[in-house]
């Protein structure tokens, strides 16, 4: 039945996000390009509105099926509901946002007061454990701890939102995987989540892959990138498993990766940090002449692999997971070099046709 539902939550997405393309154009709300973008024509910019259709509109229906007693254990505890509130109240702030332009700070205390509502509810980050540790208990920082993190990859979701496909193909990742970790831990009601919100991201995704005839907007990032952020905090509470925590944050790990580099490299150069900006990994390579294509597939590839990992890690004994960690590093330091490779590659390229403009002039030309 959930698998039903699950095809049922990508035609709905399909079908309103093609719905909100038409109202975008309408109400002219388009995202035009400016010095930062990778785009170069105005897109319409609530396709966000097929992915939360999607997804709810299918959580609704299994709630349903639950009451005329098709399906048991459905989606509908106590906890599950806030974590469906916190998803709407975020999806909510970024779509006012769409719309009306908040100030940063504006947008902060709604997603603060969106974090501490979650908190006020049990739902927190109590203990972790560390290859090299035991289980931690977190006391009193479990609270300002599971605040900056609803924030803090509520945000990163929407900072990696800059190339077609790539964050409606990461929600069809992660919500796969965390599908699995669900069932592993034996949570149907989060199950169900994670893979109807696979399944809406699928819906959106053909809409904005490989070309985009919308963007989801910040009404469909943040509130993408808050459900998973909270189905780390809720699975990692509920988990007898002490490294769940270490496996879910290796499953984000490419999102991670990228936003950290990306910020230490900027403290080291003494950039505002405030200041919008085009310095993610993903990004550089849009300026270096990758295509979108390329650039998605390359980072689903790595979230697949690192999802893989994920499971490992969580199935493992401790000697096994410092063996996967040190593969996972590796893999982002080659990818990290690559990078570098490839815009020192096209730097150098850059600077022969300046130096040999007469050379420049004739490439392309037919040979006799």
């Amino acid at each position: 039945m959930l698998w039903i539902l699950f095809s049922a939550g990508v035609l709905i997405a399909y079908a309103v996000t093609e719905l909100s393309i038409r109202l975008s154009l309408r109400r002219g709300v388009l995202d035009v390009p400016n010095d930062r973008s990778s785009h170069s024509l105005p897109v319409p910019r609530m396709g966000g509105l097929g992915i939360l259709s999607g997804f709810y509109l299918s959580i609704a229906a299994l709630g349903v099926l639950e009451q005329l007693g098709f399906v048991q254990n459905g989606p509908f505890s106590r906890d599950i509901l806030v974590v469906l509130v916190a998803g709407a109240g975020m999806a909510a702030t970024g779509l006012a946002d769409d719309l009306h332009h908040f100030e940063p700070g504006t947008k902060f205390l709604m997603q603060f007061g969106i974090a501490a509502m979650v908190v006020a509810f049990g739902i927190r980050i109590e203990h972790a454990a560390l290859p090299a540790w035991g289980p931690l208990d977190m006391g009193v920082f479990s609270f300002p701890l599971t605040i900056l993190w609803l924030i803090g990859f509520s945000n990163v979701y929407n900072f990696m939102d800059g190339i077609n496909g790539l964050a409606a193909g990461t929600g069809a990742v992660y919500g796969i995987f965390f599908f699995v970790f669900a069932w592993l831990e034996g949570n149907p009601g989060l199950a169900a989540i994670a893979l109807l919100l696979s399944g809406s991201s699928i819906g959106f995704l053909f809409h904005n892959f490989p070309e985009a005839r919308t963007f989801m907007g910040d009404g469909g990032s943040l509130f993408l990138g808050m459900v998973f952020a909270l189905l780390v905090v809720r699975l990692t509470q509920q988990s007898s498993n002490p490294s769940c925590l270490g496996a879910l944050l290796l499953l984000c790990s490419v999102y991670l990766y990228d936003s950290g580099f990306t910020l230490i490299r900027r403290l080291r150069r003494g950039e505002n940090i405030f200041r919008a900006h085009r310095s993610h990994l993903y990004q550089r390579l849009v300026m270096a002449g990758l295509s979108h294509v390329m650039i998605t597939n390359l980072y689903l590839f790595m979230q697949v692999l690192m999802g893989s990992l994920a499971v490992t890690y969580f199935l493992s004994s401790r000697p096994m997971r410092w063996w996967i960690l040190g593969f996972a590093s590796i893999v982002f330091l080659v990818f990290t070099l690559g990078v570098h490779r490839i815009e020192n590659r096209v730097a150098r390229s850059s600077e022969e046709t300046r130096d040999n403009p007469a050379r420049s002039s004739h490439q392309g030309e037919p040979h006799n």
